[in-house]
């Protein structure tokens, strides 16, 4: 759970259900306790003369009754309502200490911050060690960064008061920013050993829970606060991370959609069942489905455009993948994933220079995957400029390591004569990826030595169902028209 959403949650418990000492008195069954004037019966005089006639009384007209503050208060119910009822508290004539409090930690959610500190300090003044105006100060001291201030405050509050509920969570969620998952969940424990159904503390427990990998237990206690608090999107969210520790990625995809239903304006939760379905399910149909609702939602989410882009080119789909790989470029110029399949695409459309500057940037980036290089070297040579092939050969095989087919590969570039030696080599390897991938560069090789049936053979020895950009350019080889 994010912690920052956990102190907010402790402001908006404390703003909205604070007993307020001068709340009215009601009935046992729920009416008002304040009584209407009673209706006396009145006698009337009669005429001396036999036929009298009677006066009538008029009833007094009864005034409406000026709400209290705790009245006013009583309809305001949500975060939103923050700033109509500090402005109920404003115009009141007179606030008792409790609605003061109130009226601080208003100020503190609506950031007046300097006002918020007035008041808490005349409030201290008043009575010195008071837990809830220590807890307000310890909030104010929170939304200002004053993260000392702040813990002196909250260790203040639970000297004042151990078990003070706010303190707890406040004191939890700091020890959970701070990775001190166990000392969190001690915070946690103690409210719910005294209110077993304070949600907040279920889930903030079950966060410190699932840090120290106990995750069976974490996921009871969110069974429990969603129970109490079914509306809450990121309880699940939080369940769907502990399913996912335990391997139940069907009952995590389900707690993912279950956030989906209930934000459905929050991307994040599309990227994450996207990111089960993908991984654990191959469900690559379903998770283009959330990709695409999140894209109606944010286009520019980079993860988004990421995956979608990787599905596109599973599919073959490689037009629309190359304008979602362009998009990921163009907003994270760094992202050097994204260069080798815009190499493959420029490959397959003819453009052997663009193709020879993304695997060159592909290698700068992975330094380490040797057959971009040669990758690259192939591009320059089918664009007409051997000398430079040459020479980025040249420079480049000295780095392959020795006795292996990649550098044997090398080799035969730099001096393509009878490839008999080189056959047999790709021929021996054991490796069936690294065989696939050679083949297509010795059918390349014979290609540019103008033996295109000798290329073609080569080419239909590439296995076309690898992730490697050979594979499809093999594929793309054979299909191609002279």
């Amino acid at each position: 759970m994010n912690w920052k959403r956990l102190v907010k949650g402790a402001l908006i418990t404390f703003i909205l259900f604070l007993p307020l000492s001068c709340s009215t008195s009601n009935g046992s069954d729920g009416s008002s306790s304040v009584e209407k004037p009673e209706e006396t019966e009145k006698t009337v005089e009669k005429a001396p003369d036999s036929q009298s006639t009677e006066i009538p009384v008029e009833k007094p007209v009864e005034q409406p009754e000026e709400k209290t503050v705790a009245q006013s208060l009583e309809s305001l119910s949500s975060l939103e309502d923050g700033a109509e009822a500090l402005a109920v508290l404003n115009d009141a004539e007179e606030l008792s200490f409790e609605e003061r409090i109130l009226k601080s930690a208003l100020l503190i959610s609506e950031g007046l911050y300097k006002d918020a500190r007035t008041e808490l300090e005349s409030l201290n003044a008043e009575e010195p060690g008071n837990a809830d105006v220590l807890y307000n100060f310890a909030l104010l001291e929170d939304a200002e960064g004053n993260n000392s201030a702040r813990d002196k405050a909250v260790n203040a509050v639970l000297k004042a008061d151990s078990s003070h509920e706010g303190g707890l969570l406040l004191k939890g969620t700091v020890d959970l920013k701070a990775k001190r998952y166990r000392d969190a969940d001690k915070s946690f424990r103690k409210i719910l050993e005294k209110d077993p159904e304070n949600f907040l503390a279920l889930s903030g427990s079950a966060t410190a829970q699932m840090n120290i990998d106990e995750l069976e237990t974490a996921v009871r206690l969110l069974d429990r606060a969603i129970a109490l608090e079914p509306g809450f999107a990121y309880l699940y969210v939080d369940r769907a991370r502990a399913w996912r520790g335990l391997k139940n990625y069907g009952n995590a995809e389900d707690d993912y959609g279950r956030a989906m239903e209930l934000e459905p304006d929050v991307e994040w939760h599309y990227l994450d069942r996207a990111r089960i379905r993908i991984q654990y399910f191959h469900n690559l149909e379903g998770a283009m489905e959330d990709l695409d609702r999140l894209e109606k939602v944010n286009e520019n989410n980079l993860f988004a455009n990421i995956y979608k882009a990787g599905i596109l080119d599973e599919w073959g789909r490689f037009e629309e993948a190359e304008d979602y790989y362009k998009r990921v470029i163009a907003a994270r110029p760094n992202y050097g994933f994204a260069h080798e399949p815009l190499a493959k695409y420029a490959y397959m459309n003819g453009d052997y220079v663009m193709a020879k500057d993304h695997f060159l940037k592909a290698y700068e980036f992975e330094s380490r995957e040797v057959l971009y290089a040669l990758a690259a070297a192939l591009c320059m040579e089918k664009s007409g400029d051997r000398r430079s092939a040459q020479s980025f050969l040249k420079e480049i095989t000295p780095r392959v390591e020795r006795n292996t087919l990649q550098y044997e590969m090398f080799r035969y570039y730099l001096n393509p004569g009878s490839n008999f030696f080189i056959t047999d080599k790709i021929n021996k390897e054991k490796d069936e990826d690294l065989k696939s991938r050679m083949y297509f560069y010795l059918g390349a090789r014979d290609d540019l030595n103008g033996m295109r049936n000798s290329a073609l053979a080569s080419f239909q020895q590439v296995n076309d169902k690898t992730d490697f950009f050979e594979s499809d350019l093999a594929v793309w080889e054979l299909t191609r028209e002279e």
